[in-house]
């Protein structure tokens, strides 16, 4: 069903395309009054030029601007959360390895780092999760062929600002540990069990302790070191920024 009001969107598309450009149609509408709303970009050498909202049936006009809301801040927030596909992917054993070389070796000197490096896991496992459970719900969206609704914009909205809460932790945990880690690698040195780790793990602590100067410059933009409040400004703030470019994006929309 959705492929074919795609084909009658496209169709309808075509009618306000321009010399030398492409249409680019988001795979997801968004209902609002039992209709399909798709946002569709315009595209040249790359770059979107223009856009616009339709529906495989006749527009109500009341009904887009809701529909062109909706879609912008989803379609937006969905890019930002893909960007976070790379620290998703950080390997978890990055953590564990260290922390179970410390349990097998048991030294007093181990509690500060092991604390940080535990830390560090947690949240790594938390942005993972928040990661996942984002995507896992557009895979069970498109499986079944569903338009999206509030629940999905809300869910954006939410992963989006979590996955940004989550990384400033984790530059803050680096940023106020440094020295931390820095002790920790030397006592690994002396003995001897840096150099058991696997190459691809000492490198990732080693490009951490050489970008000390960025995580610094990083942790001052932390809205919060408690978590929770950090979460909600950030909410807030992104909310208000994604609305001020959809209200931008929709005075110059081709269509309606």
């Amino acid at each position: 069903m959705i492929n074919r009001s795609m084909f009658t969107v496209k169709r309808k598309a075509r009618r306000y395309k321009k010399w030398l450009e492409k249409i680019t149609i988001y795979p997801y509408p968004y209902e609002v009054s039992g209709r399909n709303y798709y946002l569709i970009d315009y595209v040249k050498l790359n770059q979107t030029i223009g856009g616009a909202i339709m529906s495989d049936q006749e527009e109500h006009h009341q009904d887009v601007k809701k529909a062109h809301r909706n879609l912008y801040l989803f379609y937006r927030l969905h890019e930002k959360i893909l960007e976070g596909k790379v620290r998703a992917s950080v390997k978890l054993e990055f953590f564990r390895i260290p922390l179970k070389r410390m349990d097998e070796t048991p030294d007093p000197k181990w509690k500060a780092p092991y604390k940080v490096i535990n830390r560090l896991l947690d949240l790594q496992l938390l942005y993972r999760k928040t990661y996942d459970d984002f995507w896992e719900h557009i895979s069970e969206i498109k499986e079944k062929k569903l338009p999206l609704k509030d629940e999905e914009l809300e869910l954006a909205i939410n992963t989006a600002a979590k996955l940004e809460t989550i990384q400033y932790h984790v530059v803050c945990e680096l940023a106020n540990n440094m020295d931390v880690l820095k002790q920790w690698k030397q006592l690994m040195q002396e003995k001897k069990m840096w150099d058991e780790m696997k190459k691809e793990q000492q490198v990732f602590y080693t490009q951490l302790m050489q970008n000390e100067e960025f995580m610094m410059e990083e942790a001052k933009k932390a809205k919060s070191d408690n978590f929770d409040k950090a979460f909600k400004l950030n909410k807030e703030a992104m909310t208000i920024y994604m609305s001020k470019e959809q209200k931008s994006d929709y005075e110059v929309l081709r269509y309606p």
